[in-house]
């Protein structure tokens, strides 16, 4: 069955959309206690499930489904350093770069593009050693009923008006002060913002922001103002106006005031400014990763951990595939499905306009079956969880695979006893905004990796959001946790690009 474009959801007044997606990026930091009783196919009941947040106390967070990693992969002291010299650092907040995400309309891109994005300005912040903030519309300026792309929490809303019995969800209003747009998916730390507030207030306004970004020389000719008795000096950009200053650099040159605007140690700043090319890029990502660059809000958190507990995956290591189907087939996929078709001896008409799951399987080797002692083969037993933007067609393949142990588990090359597990929503709530749902794997235990490909924005993030900085002792300066490429592209291109 080929698979087609699937049209996104519409977004309600909850968070279900953004707890869907990011659920499936931050799964394998996660500790779940609940064995899993469910099958391949396993609907959520949403209204149960809005019940369920309704009742969560917003102030109790679990910290490790606030990231996209293992939280215990992050410096810490990076963040609680910057928090204490923040107030005592109003002189550093007089070089910034502010990000506007919702112009050119890239608030409507998927979630993984503006995450991307987001990424390409932290980069190019620090590279021009500025304190970097995100500026999203005033809520009451927003194109979105909710104030932001990325749904509405319980938290948005006023309390009395959620206890009032004779007020409707249609009638509640998000609170003035309740962060929008980018801001309400992403809380940004100290040591990037520097903790200063949004310049210039009292004399600008988000229209003269966007105004400034909108400028052919945003970049050449920062805005000023004084605050403070000081001069404050600003660069607006887009999510268009910052790629295009990224790609329009023929070299970034990597030097030691780079690295610590990033987190770095001393030493480590050091390394950094011996490096280039690929080298440069994996280590300044790896020093993000570090410091804790992506940070969810407490919300976002809370909700995806109520989320994910509605299924239960076991508490033990498990590997991820990401199928990324969609929209992508139509012209980017394209080429790279008939080139695969066509080393399966068929030419002209493929079988299908999508590489089959079964090609994405072949991760599980044959080399890797263990031997016991008497020289037999041994079964080896691994949950993994499928992300797919195409789940009917994804599910009905697994079905018909041989080797079948119980509905949900099939035994491939001789000892991979693989379970699969599927978000379990309805068919229908699979596609958010484009994208569909990702998986992602932290790779902190050495039988875990993920299978997939660098053709979507939400590949290119897993790769981002795996790479970590290696002992200084070791050869090479960074790693990237264990993630193979099914089809496709294997060189990974820079980060958030």
């Amino acid at each position: 069955m080929p698979s087609s474009p699937m049209p996104p959801i519409r977004r309600g007044k909850s968070a279900i959309a953004t707890a869907l997606t990011l659920s499936s990026l931050v799964l394998a930091s996660f500790t779940l206690n609940e064995d899993y009783q469910g099958s391949l196919h396993t609907p959520a009941n949403n209204e149960q499930y809005d019940r369920q947040l309704l009742e969560v106390n917003s102030s109790i967070v679990n910290e490790k489904y606030s990231t996209l990693q293992d939280i215990n992969d992050i410096d810490q002291s990076i963040e609680r350093r910057a928090k204490a010299t923040a107030t005592a650092s109003a002189y550093k907040c007089d070089n910034m770069l502010l990000y506007l995400p919702d112009m050119d309309h890239f608030s409507a891109h998927g979630h993984g593009s503006q995450i991307n994005t987001y990424i390409v300005s932290v980069l190019t912040g620090t590279y021009l050693n500025r304190n970097v903030l995100i500026l999203d519309p005033p809520n009451d300026k927003s194109s979105y009923a909710g104030a932001s792309q990325f749904g509405c929490p319980v938290d948005a809303f006023e309390e009395n008006q959620m206890q009032s019995k004779a007020s409707s969800s249609d009638s509640w209003q998000v609170k003035e002060d309740f962060p929008g747009g980018l801001s309400r998916l992403i809380d940004q730390p100290t040591w990037l913002s520097g903790g200063c507030p949004i310049p210039c207030a009292d004399t600008y306004t988000y229209n003269d922001w966007v105004r400034f970004a909108r400028s052919p020389t945003a970049f050449k000719s920062p805005i000023t103002c004084i605050e403070n008795g000081q001069t404050v000096n600003v660069i607006a950009t887009s999510g268009r106006g910052v790629r295009n200053y990224f790609n329009s650099l023929d070299q970034f040159v990597s030097s030691e005031g780079w690295a610590m605007k990033l987190g770095a140690t001393s030493d480590e700043a050091k390394i950094f400014s011996t490096l280039s090319g690929t080298q440069m890029w994996d280590y300044a990502v790896g020093l993000m990763n570090k410091a804790g660059f992506m940070r969810l809000q407490p919300w976002i958190a809370r909700d995806v951990e109520v989320f994910i507990q509605s299924f239960g995956l076991k508490d033990e290591a498990y590997d991820a595939i990401h199928v990324r189907r969609g929209d992508k087939l139509i012209k980017e996929a394209r080429g790279q499905v008939m080139r695969y078709w066509s080393s399966q001896g068929h030419r002209g008409v493929a079988p299908t306009n999508y590489i089959p799951f079964v090609h994405y399987l072949d991760q599980f080797k044959k080399a890797e079956c263990p031997l016991n002692e008497h020289g037999e083969v041994e079964r080896m037993k691994r949950i993994v969880y499928v992300a797919t933007d195409d789940p009917v067609v994804v599910k009905k393949e697994i079905a018909d695979l041989p080797h079948h142990i119980d509905e949900s588990t099939i035994l491939w090359n001789g000892c991979h006893e693989l379970s699969f597990y599927f978000n379990p929503t309805k068919e229908s709530g699979f596609h958010l905004n484009g994208d569909g749902e990702r998986g992602f794997l932290d790779g902190s235990k050495d039988n875990c990796f993920d299978s997939g490909e660098f053709n979507s924005n939400w590949g290119r993030l897993l790769r981002t959001m795996r790479v970590r900085l290696r002992d200084s002792g070791d050869a090479e300066y960074s790693k990237t946790l264990d993630m193979r490429i099914a089809w496709g592209v294997m060189q990974p291109r820079l980060p958030g690009w």
